[in-house]
């Protein structure tokens, strides 16, 4: 596929992550109301959509697309959007689990303090971890880290 190709790169940076949904207002319940994620305004793309913004992130909720669905298992490797909690975790997941959201914690994680993970109602998994604290001036090891990387 790459067959050993280098390319020139330029500096990357996430720009915004999407997740497909069937249902916008029964989405902007679950990640507006239940989870406090902030919306934002979202252009007339001729299809339904909610834009949020979480952290320096925008999280982009489409319909039409493919979802893993409600029976989805809810598994630390399956595909997910990982959020960094600053903050009393042990409370919001509390939260979770009272309006009947299962949470998973990866136990002794070698990544962060604390990695937790939820589901959607479309079966998007959802990080909410706790980092280890990091040096200023430094990247952080085994995650994307909000700090740009300079570049050569």
């Amino acid at each position: 596929m790459c067959k050993n190709q280098s390319v020139s790169s330029p500096a990357f940076d996430i720009d915004h992550v999407s997740v497909s949904v069937t249902d916008i207002e029964a989405a902007r319940s679950f990640y507006g109301e239940l989870l406090g994620f902030d919306e934002i305004e979202r252009p007339d793309f001729g299809f339904p959509g909610a834009w949020y913004r979480v952290g320096a992130t925008p999280l982009h909720l489409t319909t039409g697309g493919d979802t893993r669905g409600a029976d989805a298992s809810l598994r630390p490797n399956d595909p997910h959007l990982a959020v960094a909690v600053d903050g009393d975790l042990d409370a919001f997941l509390n939260g979770l689990r009272a309006a009947g959201v299962p949470v998973i914690e990866l136990e002794n994680s070698p990544a962060a303090l604390r990695q937790t993970f939820v589901k959607d109602p479309w079966g998007n998994v959802i990080e909410f971890c706790v980092n280890h604290p990091i040096p200023p001036n430094t990247d952080r090891p085994n995650s994307g880290s909000s700090r740009k990387r300079p570049r050569p």
